[in-house]
C-alpha cells in the first residue's frame, strides 16, 4: 500500500503541558520523524497555540454537558455499569473522557489514519527528553513502566491497519464479555491491557525505553492526579510522576552526551539527580513490611494513588 507519509502524530485530550512541553514534542518527535500532527480535543479548547498552528488536522469535539451523552449517544450495552467500577480509581474520572476520544478519532477520520503508515497516540501532556525511535516493525509500541497493573496508555504507536481494532475499546467496555470479566484493580491502564487482550494486540505489544513525561503547568485543571512536584529552574512547570520522570530522563542521558544534554536541559538533570537522591534515602528509611506492592509486580517511590490497598490487586486477579 502507497502511504501518504509514514507517521502520524494524534494528541488527544485537554492541551496542558505549556509550551515548554509542546516544543519538546515539536523537537524529538515531529520534526524528528517529519510526522505530520492531528490535534484532538473539545470546542471550549480550541484556541490558538503553537501545537494548533502546527498541527495539519484539527479533530475537534463539541464539549458535551456530560461525556455520558456522548456514550449514550453510539452505546446502549454496559459501558456505565463498567466504567462506575472504576470510580474513585481514575477509571470514571479519566478514562470516561479518554476512551471517548478513541472512539471520536475513529468514528471521524478512520479514512485519514489509513493514509499514514503508522500512529503515534499520545497526550498533550508528555514531556519529551529523548528523540522518538523510528519504527520499522509491525508491533504495538508502549513505553516501559507507568502500568498500575495494568499497561501504560498514555503514548502508542501503532500500524494504521490496526486502527479499528485500536481505537475500538468503548465497544469492548460495552460488551457483556468485558463486564464479566472487569480486572480487581479497575483503572484506566488495567482495563486498556484488558481491551488489548481481547482485541489480539496485546500479542503484538513491544516495549521501548521511556522518552517522556508527563507534565502540567502550577495550577492547571486536572481530571485527576493533581501535581506537587515543581522542576527547579522553571517558573511554573510541574511533574506528576517522579519514576516516570526519572525514567525518561534516564534514558536521554545515556542517549547523548552528558554534557551537552545538562547543558540543553539543566534544570530538568538536576531535578533528576534530586529525585534519585531523594528516592535512595527513602528506600533506606522505608521498612520492607510497609512496601504493600508486592515484589512480583513492582514497587512504586509514590504510595498515594495505592493508600487504601493491602494486597497486590495483580496477584488478586491472578
Amino acid at each position: 500500500m502507497n502511504f501518504k507519509k509514514k507517521y502520524l502524530v494524534v494528541l488527544a485530550g485537554s492541551p496542558r503541558g505549556g509550551e515548554k512541553t509542546w516544543n519538546s514534542l515539536i523537537k524529538y518527535v515531529v520534526n524528528h520523524l517529519n510526522a505530520d500532527l492531528a490535534v484532538c480535543t473539545t470546542d471550549n479548547f480550541f484556541n490558538k497555540n503553537l501545537l494548533f498552528e502546527k498541527a495539519k488536522f484539527h479533530w475537534i469535539m463539541k464539549n458535551p454537558n456530560s461525556f455520558e451523552d456522548y456514550y449514550s449517544n453510539f452505546f446502549k450495552g454496559t459501558w456505565r455499569e463498567y466504567l462506575l467500577k472504576g470510580k474513585g480509581l481514575g477509571l470514571f474520572e479519566s478514562g470516561l473522557i479518554h476512551f471517548a476520544l478513541k472512539d471520536f478519532v475513529y468514528r471521524n477520520y478512520k479514512e485519514i489514519l489509513e493514509k499514514y503508515e503508522y500512529i503515534i497516540y499520545t497526550r498533550f501532556d508528555q514531556y519529551y527528553v529523548d528523540f522518538h525511535p523510528d519504527i520499522t516493525k509491525d508491533k504495538v509500541f508502549i513505553p516501559e513502566g507507568e502500568d498500575y497493573f495494568g499497561i501504560c496508555d498514555r503514548h502508542v504507536v501503532i500500524k494504521s491497519k490496526d486502527s479499528k481494532k485500536y481505537f475500538s475499546i468503548i465497544d469492548y467496555i460495552d460488551s457483556q464479555n468485558a463486564f464479566l470479566d472487569i480486572p480487581a484493580y479497575p483503572n484506566c491502564e488495567s482495563v486498556y491491557k484488558k481491551h488489548l487482550e481481547y482485541s489480539g494486540l496485546i500479542n503484538k505489544v513491544e516495549r521501548f525505553e521511556r522518552i517522556s513525561f508527563t507534565s502540567a503547568l502550577k495550577n492547571e485543571p486536572t481530571n485527576w492526579r493533581i501535581p506537587t512536584y515543581k522542576i527547579f529552574l522553571t517558573k511554573n512547570l510541574m511533574i506528576k510522576y517522579p519514576d516516570e520522570f526519572i525514567g525518561a530522563v534516564k534514558t536521554g542521558l545515556k542517549n547523548s552526551n552528558k554534557v551537552t544534554y545538562l547543558m540543553d536541559n539543566f534544570g530538568i538533570v538536576i531535578y533528576y539527580y534530586y529525585l534519585q537522591t531523594r528516592k535512595y534515602i527513602g528506600s533506606l528509611l522505608k521498612s520492607k513490611e510497609n512496601n504493600f506492592i508486592c515484589e512480583e509486580h513492582g514497587y512504586l517511590f509514590l504510595s498515594e494513588r495505592y493508600k487504601n490497598l493491602t494486597t497486590c490487586p495483580e496477584c488478586a486477579n491472578d
